[in-house]
């Protein structure tokens, strides 16, 4: 038997199919266009983040250039500091070099007039010769000494360094020096840094003391030590 014959469809379906097909491939055009517009601006905006990135690289380069050169400048700063930082407290310290901390001496003890008091008490207290000239003389610039606190030193300044040398010799030799019974103490007058240097040769200079050999501390702060006719000087006890 043959088979029966094909069924033809309306034209009017057939064109409603192809008009369904064109609209279907309308909207994948209308679709591939705006995938194609917003894979254009993700470019776009890749390209742009390049440029930045490229930006951010050369800023952070340049940054770390400054960085380096900045680091080097504030070296060299640093050093020139504290070189003039040295200057200043090896001028400060000269400046002093003239004048002489007295240790323990009751307050007030002077009533108000430190350098007559000094011209009489020193020569009676250390066997000096009178009229001993000082320059100027006061008391620490400190509060005024409380009963339990430290008393304030009195710092005198004489304007020959002979006479400084004469002093502080004679408060040496004496070594024990009472005064109604305060133990008295004659010392240079120094900064904190170079009194911290001279702290360090404190078990030093006692073996030559011990041994009756005669030592000296240079300034700022150098051990002499006198032996057998030759000077042989430490920058530190090591």
């Amino acid at each position: 038997t043959s088979p029966p014959p094909a069924t033809l469809l309306p034209i009017g379906d057939i064109l409603a199919d192809i008009k369904s097909v064109f609209d279907i491939l309308n909207n994948i055009a209308t679709d591939t266009t705006n995938i194609t517009a917003k894979v254009s601006d993700i470019n776009s905006k890749l390209d742009s983040m390049d440029e930045c990135l490229d930006e951010m690289e050369n800023r952070i380069s340049h940054l770390e250039d400054n960085k380096e050169g900045r680091a080097g400048k504030m070296a060299n700063l640093d050093k020139k500091f504290m070189k003039a930082w040295d200057r200043i407290k090896d001028l400060e310290n000269r400046s002093r070099r003239s004048n002489i901390c007295i240790m323990v001496l009751p307050e007030v003890i002077e009533e108000g007039k430190p350098m007559e008091f000094l011209s009489k008490f020193l020569p009676e207290i250390l066997d000096l010769p009178s009229g001993i000239e000082i320059e100027r003389a006061h008391r620490s610039l400190a509060p005024c000494s409380k009963p339990s606190q430290r008393l304030r030193p009195i710092i005198m300044c004489l304007p020959k360094y002979q006479t400084r040398e004469l002093i502080l010799l004679k408060a040496r030799e004496k070594q024990n020096i009472v005064w109604e019974n305060h133990k008295l103490a004659f010392f240079q007058d120094l900064s904190k840094e170079v009194q911290q240097k001279r702290r360090a040769f404190l078990k030093g200079k006692q073996l030559p003391r011990d041994h009756g050999v005669k030592y000296s501390m240079a300034y700022q702060a150098t051990l002499g030590v006198h032996h057998e006719g030759l000077l042989n000087t430490f920058q530190t006890l090591e």
